[in-house]
C-alpha cells in the first residue's frame, strides 16, 4: 500500500511539475516582462554585491599590511574602513589616470583621421594616373571617378554637431533619469560598503540559514559551489588585472623603444581591453594601428608586426600562465565560452562566461574523480573480499 501512495505522489509531482513547464512557456513574455521588472528593482543591491566583490580584493590585501602584528583597539577598529577608503581611492585613481591619458588622444586622432582622409585618397588617385601605363582601365576609372572630399567632411562634421545637440537635448530632458542613476549608483555604493564591513557577520547568517532550512548534504553542497565559485572569480580578477599591467607594460616598453607614436596611450588602452579575454589585444592593436597610420603608413606596418608578436606572447605564454592557470581552464574552453558568452551577452557575457565554466569544469572535474576513486575504493574492497574468502575455502580444504 506505501508503494501504491508513494506511486501516485511521483504521479502527481511530475504532473504538477509539467504543468508549471507549460504555464511557463505560454505565459513566456509575461513571465519576461515580469522578471525584467524585478532585477530592474533589485538592480543595485546586485551591482552593490559585485562592487563589494571587487574592492573585497584588495581590502583583504590590505588589512594584511595594515599593522597586522598590532593589539591596539585603534589598529583594530579602522583596520577595515581604511582598506576599504584605499582600494576605492586606488581603483579610482587608476580609472581617471586611464581615461585622461586615452580619450583626448582618441579625440585628437580621430580629428586628424577626418583631416588626412582627403589627402591620402588625392595622393593615391594621382599615384595611379601618374602610372596609368601599368593599368590603363584603372587610371581611365580613377580619371573619372571624382569625390568632393570637402563637401563630405563638412557633412560629417555637420552630423556630429546634430548628434551631440541631440545628445544634450536628451540628456537635459530625461533628468529625472540620470538623477535616478545617480541615485543607484549612490546606493549601490552604500550597499557594498555596508557588506564589507560586516560581510563576516553576514556570512555566518547565510551558513545559519543554510543549515537550518537545508538538508545536511544540500548544506554541505551549497557551501562547497560557493567556495569553488569563489575561488574561480576571485582569482579569474586577480589574473586579468596582472595579465593587463603586464601586457599593458610590455607594449608601451616595446613601443618606447621602437619609437612608435603614442606609446602611452596605446599601452593603457591595451592594459584596459586586455580585461576581455583573448578578444582584447586585437581590439586595441586595430585601434594603435590605424592612429599610427595616420602619422605613418610604414611605422603602422612595424606596428602591426610588433602587435602580433605580443600578441603570441601574451596568448602562449602570459595568459596561459597568469590566467589560465590560475583558474585551471583549458585555452580550448576559454575560447568556446568567450565565444558563447559574446554571443549572449556581448562584452559582460565574454567577461563573465570564463569564471563561470571555469567553476563548472572545476566541479565536473571533481565529481568525476570523486566517483572514480569511490569506484576503486569499491573495487579493492571487492577484490579483498574476495581474496579472503578464497583464502578460507583453501584453508577449509586443507
Amino acid at each position: 500500500m506505501n508503494k501504491v501512495k508513494k506511486y501516485r505522489f511521483d504521479i502527481i509531482k511530475y504532473l504538477f511539475i509539467a504543468g508549471l513547464i507549460v504555464l511557463a512557456i505560454v505565459n513566456f513574455d509575461r513571465l519576461k516582462n515580469i522578471f525584467s521588472y524585478l532585477l530592474t528593482i533589485s538592480m543595485p543591491i546586485i551591482l552593490g554585491f559585485i562592487i563589494a566583490y571587487v574592492l573585497n580584493i584588495p581590502m583583504v590585501m590590505l588589512e594584511k599590511l595594515y599593522f597586522p602584528n598590532s593589539d591596539s583597539i585603534v589598529i583594530k577598529k579602522t583596520r577595515r574602513p581604511v582598506s576599504i577608503l584605499v582600494s576605492i581611492i586606488i581603483i579610482t585613481i587608476v580609472l581617471i589616470f586611464i581615461l585622461n591619458l586615452v580619450i583626448p588622444q582618441l579625440i585628437s586622432v580621430f580629428g586628424r583621421i577626418i583631416e588626412i582622409i582627403p589627402l591620402l585618397a588625392n595622393g593615391i588617385q594621382n599615384r595611379v594616373i601618374e602610372n596609368e601605363e601599368i593599368f590603363p582601365p584603372l587610371a581611365e576609372f580613377v580619371e573619372t571617378f571624382q569625390i568632393d572630399w570637402q563637401n563630405i567632411v563638412t557633412n560629417m562634421i555637420s552630423i556630429a554637431n546634430r548628434f551631440t545637440t541631440n545628445i544634450i537635448e536628451t540628456t537635459l530632458s530625461t533628468v529625472g533619469s540620470v538623477f535616478s542613476i545617480v541615485v543607484n549608483l549612490f546606493l549601490s555604493l552604500m550597499i557594498s560598503l555596508y557588506v564589507l564591513m560586516s560581510k563576516e557577520t553576514l556570512g555566518r547568517q547565510f551558513r545559519i540559514l543554510s543549515e537550518t532550512y537545508l538538508p545536511e548534504r544540500g548544506h554541505k553542497g551549497l557551501m562547497y559551489v560557493l567556495e569553488v565559485t569563489d575561488y574561480s572569480f576571485r582569482h579569474f580578477i586577480t589574473g586579468e588585472v596582472l595579465e593587463a599591467l603586464i601586457l599593458g607594460s610590455l607594449v608601451t616598453v616595446g613601443m618606447w623603444i621602437f619609437q612608435f607614436p603614442y606609446a602611452s596611450m596605446i599601452g593603457a588602452l591595451t592594459g584596459v581591453t586586455a580585461l576581455i579575454p583573448v578578444l582584447g589585444a586585437y581590439i586595441s592593436g586595430a585601434i594603435g594601428f590605424i592612429m599610427i597610420f595616420v602619422d605613418s603608413p610604414i611605422q603602422a606596418l612595424t606596428f602591426l608586426v610588433f602587435i602580433i608578436v605580443i600578441q603570441q606572447l601574451e596568448g602562449n605564454l602570459i595568459y596561459p600562465r597568469v590566467v589560465g592557470g590560475s583558474i585551471g581552464l583549458p585555452g580550448l574552453w576559454v575560447l568556446i565560452s568567450i565565444t558563447i558568452g559574446g554571443g549572449l551577452l556581448g562584452i559582460w557575457g565574454m567577461l563573465l562566461a570564463v569564471p563561470l565554466v571555469s567553476t563548472l569544469f572545476k566541479l565536473l572535474k571533481n565529481d568525476i574523480e570523486y566517483r572514480r576513486n569511490t569506484r576503486h575504493q569499491e573495487q579493492e574492497y571487492v577484490d579483498a573480499v574476495e581474496d579472503i574468502n578464497e583464502t578460507n575455502e583453501l584453508e577449509g580444504t586443507t
